[in-house]
């Protein structure tokens, strides 16, 4: 689950979000952040290793060492942009932005300030927040579960369903597209729909495709990647 934090300077975000991801760990999610900042600031500086290889032609530069790992980009990134690296890379339970005023995720308003697209609470309790988060991410965790049709062949999209399913009312058996093999089709990093009839095929077609390679093993995770093919001029 993905959640802004937003408000102007001296409102208390920071003692707000670290509150909430302090709150979070300690319920045994997994939590990763975002802070921006509005001004040109750096955390390399001129004359730093870092910075010369910047300088010579490497961007990003990654500085690590035995306590830390520092992607440096030379260049502004958008909050989905980042959002997405962060879930790709690491896919915690939750992803907290402090500060960004854009954003397609859900945000938490803090102080007096202009409400921005996206709003879902204002001022809230700490407490408040994390049961709204807690379930948002029993929702995405249900969700993911299901193939993303919204067929409405149970009588609701996927979506309504996995509310449902969270509130303890119907179970995930009640998808008709529900396919009981372990199937995903991922295009850019992002999980698209497919039912029974497509995750058959894709199953069947792809062990039986295996089955002749050497260096096979049953049982194991496999995965495949196609590279977009380059538009001819």
């Amino acid at each position: 689950m993905i959640i802004g934090i937003y408000g102007y300077p001296d409102a208390g975000k920071t003692n707000f979000v670290e509150q909430l991801i302090g709150s979070l760990a300690k319920k045994g999610y997994s939590v990763s952040s975002v802070k921006h900042t509005p001004h040109e600031k750096s955390l390399d500086c001129e004359g730093k290793e870092t910075w010369r290889h910047w300088k010579a032609g490497s961007d990003p530069v990654v500085f690590a060492s035995r306590i830390e790992t520092t992607i440096i980009k030379h260049s502004e990134t958008s909050a989905d942009e980042i959002a997405k690296m962060v879930v790709r890379e690491y896919n915690p339970d939750v992803l907290v932005f402090q500060g960004f005023k854009g954003g397609s995720f859900q945000k938490v308003a803090i102080g007096k300030v202009t409400l921005r697209k996206g709003t879902v609470l204002t001022n809230p309790k700490p407490a408040q927040l994390i049961k709204h988060i807690e379930k948002e991410v029993a929702l995405e965790r249900v969700l993911a579960d299901l193939p993303g049709l919204d067929c409405m062949k149970c009588g609701l999209d996927c979506r309504g369903l996995a509310g449902e399913v969270v509130k303890g009312k119907r179970k995930l058996s009640a998808c008709k597209e529900l396919s009981d093999l372990d199937v995903g089709i991922f295009v850019g990093g992002k999980r698209i729909a497919a039912g029974n009839f497509v995750s058959s095929i894709v199953h069947g077609t792809v062990h039986g495709m295996l089955g002749s390679l050497k260096g096979y093993e049953p049982g194991k995770e496999v995965e495949i990647r196609l590279k977009a093919a380059k538009r001819r001029v």
